[in-house]
This record gives C-alpha cells, sequence and structure tokens, in this order.
C-alpha cells in the first residue's frame, strides 16, 4: 500500500501562515472585547464572532479561553510598558520633568489618538488589568508595572532630589489615574479632534503638575 504524498514546502507555509493569521485574529479580538467589558463579561462564543472563526481555533490555538485571555492582556500591557522604557531610555541624562513626563505618557497617547485603531485596545486594557488584574495575573500585572516604574522614578528622582522614592511612587500611581479617564470617554469632549502631538501638549503640564505634587 503506498503512502500519502508529504504536503510541498508551499503547501505547509501557506498552513502556518493561515494558522499564525487566525492566532492573531484572535488575540485582537481578545484585546478589543477586554477593553470593552473587561475579562468576566467575554463568552467564548462572542469571541469566535469577533475574530471570525470558531471554538475549535480557540482550543487549538491556546488551549481554552483564560490561556487566550491571558495572552492577550500580557500583550498588550508588555507592548506600551515596552514603549515606554525605550522613550525614557532615549532622553538624555539631564532631562527635563516636562521631557520625562512626555516620554511616558507618549506611547499611550499615540496608541490612543494616533491614525491606527489597533494600539487603542492596548491602553483600554493596561488601564483595566493594572488597576484591577483579573483572578491569576495578580502578580504577572505588578511585575509588568513595575518595569514601567524601575525605568520611570529614576528620572523623576534626578529632577526632585528632594522627593523620596515611596513619595514619588505614590505620585507615579496618582498619575496612573490619569491613564485610566484617558482610556475612556470622559476626556473626549476636550479631545476630540486633537492630533497626538496636541494632546500630549495638553497633558503634559497636567501630568508634570501631579508628579511635582504642588
Amino acid at each position: 500500500m503506498s503512502s500519502l504524498p508529504s504536503p510541498s514546502p508551499a503547501a505547509a507555509d501557506g498552513r502556518r501562515a493561515g494558522g499564525e493569521r487566525t492566532r492573531r485574529l484572535l488575540i485582537e479580538a481578545a484585546q478589543q472585547l477586554i477593553a470593552e467589558r473587561g475579562e468576566s463579561a467575554i463568552r467564548l462564543r462572542d469571541l469566535t464572532e469577533r475574530a471570525q472563526t470558531n471554538i475549535a481555533a480557540v482550543h487549538y490555538h491556546f488551549g481554552g479561553l483564560a490561556a487566550l485571555l491571558a495572552t492577550a492582556a500580557s500583550e498588550a500591557v508588555e507592548n506600551i510598558i515596552d514603549a515606554q522604557i525605550a522613550e525614557l531610555d532615549a532622553l538624555p541624562a539631564d532631562a527635563s520633568l516636562h521631557e520625562i513626563t512626555g516620554a511616558y505618557f507618549r506611547p499611550m497617547v499615540h496608541a490612543l489618538r494616533g491614525p491606527s485603531s489597533k494600539g487603542r485596545p492596548y491602553v483600554r486594557v493596561l488601564a483595566r488589568v493594572t488597576s484591577d488584574p483579573p483572578d491569576g495575573l495578580e502578580e504577572w500585572a505588578a511585575t509588568a508595572t513595575g518595569r514601567a516604574h524601575a525605568a520611570l522614578i529614576p528620572r523623576l528622582r534626578a529632577v526632585m532630589p528632594g522627593v523620596d522614592d515611596d513619595e514619588l511612587l505614590f505620585r507615579v500611581k496618582c498619575v496612573g489615574g490619569i491613564l485610566v479617564l484617558l482610556s475612556m470617554t470622559a476626556l473626549e469632549p476636550e479631545l476630540h479632534g486633537k492630533s497626538p502631538d496636541e494632546v500630549e501638549r495638553m497633558l503634559v503640564p497636567v501630568i508634570a503638575g501631579t508628579f511635582l505634587g504642588g
């Protein structure tokens, strides 16, 4: 009995590419739904309808809904934090408070107000996950935000040497409230039609003032 012919390399590559597209669609659909509803309100059927795929694809690529949501949330948060750290690392050693503030918030502003819609769920997921981590992601969320704080606090210390690290961290956490507002619609009337650069110019003095603590 003759064996079945092996698939051609081109056919195998096509299947891999198709699988990766499906995986990507599922992650992006999960990020959109987390941003809109939070993890606890997402049903598997909602997700597969948004991604235009099937339940079997979720189990094949992730093993289940919980793992998919964790992957989607961690990717969104890590993308923003990596961008924040890169912006802070690019600053000169003598950067001013306004430059530091701009670098820290620029990735969020550009994700929300930039021409591409793909980054917008990232900031909303970041706001949800860091303010109220879902079950099982508490330790990861603390580690992820800790990376951002570890890049930011030394910069703030350099321009505010009279403020101890505990107080600086408290002010950074207070600034997180502005992130929550930015990720929702509360500021939309003021920010409507504004470019990312315009939004940054509006926000930086407010956030820098919060860092200064009056």
